[in-house]
């Protein structure tokens, strides 16, 4: 089974997760699944689809995407897998990358006008 490739963490905000990775030459298909910290991966894991031939790729070559509607303040636990097909058979999930821990941010209040109100 092939090993998904490694995540490299970009950004993080309250909701979002911005993560990219180096598509493998040989595949095109990934699953990007991510949890809430320590939860369960078989119960309370969330996935993603993405192909590499459908998603822009960064200068350097590297897939980067977001994984959107997060809770701040929030640690989760994120990971990519590969989709493999062999003899015209249903893909199946390879084996994870290695997991990222990652936390989104707090709500907090700014400075900036109109965006928070303390009364």
């Amino acid at each position: 089974m092939v090993a998904g490739p490694k995540l490299d963490f970009v950004g993080a905000s309250e909701t979002i997760i911005t993560v990219s990775f180096n598509p493998l030459n040989s595949h095109d298909a990934y699953i990007l699944e991510w949890k809430e910290y320590p939860q369960k991966w078989e119960t309370d894991g969330q996935k993603i689809s993405l192909n590499a031939k459908e998603v822009p790729q960064t200068r350097n070559n590297k897939i980067q995407t977001n994984i959107e509607g997060l809770n701040p303040g929030t640690t989760y636990t994120v990971r990519l897998r590969v989709m493999t097909s062999a003899n015209g058979e249903e893909p199946v999930s390879g084996k994870p990358s290695p997991e990222l821990i990652i936390d989104t941010e707090a709500v907090g209040c700014t400075p900036k006008p109109n965006q928070c109100m303390i009364l």
